[in-house]
């Protein structure tokens, strides 16, 4: 018995010596919070999503989406990244419309070019308006569709640099539609758009 009582209090001394991770490693290699904030501005655009993709060619509308939004990245592993976003933004210039956004984001942080940093990701969700703009607006009534709550689809391209990695600008094209009629037959409203963010 009395052996027993010596050998256990030596087990654990040296177990917890011999652990691999002292508390500061721990922490060391705890999640690192990865949120950002961005705005942007661009114009409309009057042809389909896939028209838009082409985003150097028309045609553009009279209208203009100037917005706002957050990110949150929960989820890593190696470069591949998921979040939430969430946004606002202003349509205006024929009329004036307010949207929100909410959705997921997946990107990827792989590529490099020199000290450049490029970043490819895609979000997708839902999206609300007050009111519909432009070529929406022609369409809604059209279709007999509603406008007023949509799919949210957004890919973007963004590029960081080495010596400032919280800082990103990008180009997005931001896009909202029924969803070949899952919710309504109405391919909504796209905008190519150019913007900057903060990662922190």
């Amino acid at each position: 018995m009395m052996r027993l009582r010596t050998v256990l209090p030596v087990t654990a001394v040296i177990m917890i010596t011999a652990s691999p991770l002292n508390a500061a490693e721990t922490a060391a290699l705890s999640p690192v919070p990865d949120q950002t904030v961005f705005a942007f501005a661009g114009v409309m655009h009057a042809g389909h999503f896939s028209d838009s993709l082409e985003f150097w060619n028309g045609p553009y509308e009279a209208n203009v989406a100037i917005g706002a939004g957050y990110q949150n990245f929960f989820y890593s592993y190696g470069s591949f990244g998921l979040g939430v976003e969430v946004g606002a933004a202003l349509r205006t210039g024929e009329s004036t419309s307010g949207e929100i956004w909410a959705g997921g984001v997946a990107r990827l942080t792989t590529f490099e070019v020199g000290p450049l940093n490029i970043t490819p990701s895609l979000t997708a969700g839902f999206s609300v308006v007050t009111d519909p703009i432009g070529v929406e607006a022609v369409r809604a009534r059209e279709n007999s569709a509603s406008p007023y709550f949509l799919y949210y689809l957004s890919p973007e391209i963004a590029v960081s640099h080495d010596n400032a990695p919280e800082i990103e600008v990008f180009g997005r094209i931001h896009h909202r539609s029924g969803g070949f009629g899952t919710i309504a037959h109405l391919d909504g409203s796209n905008a190519a758009v150019v913007g900057i963010r903060y990662r922190f």
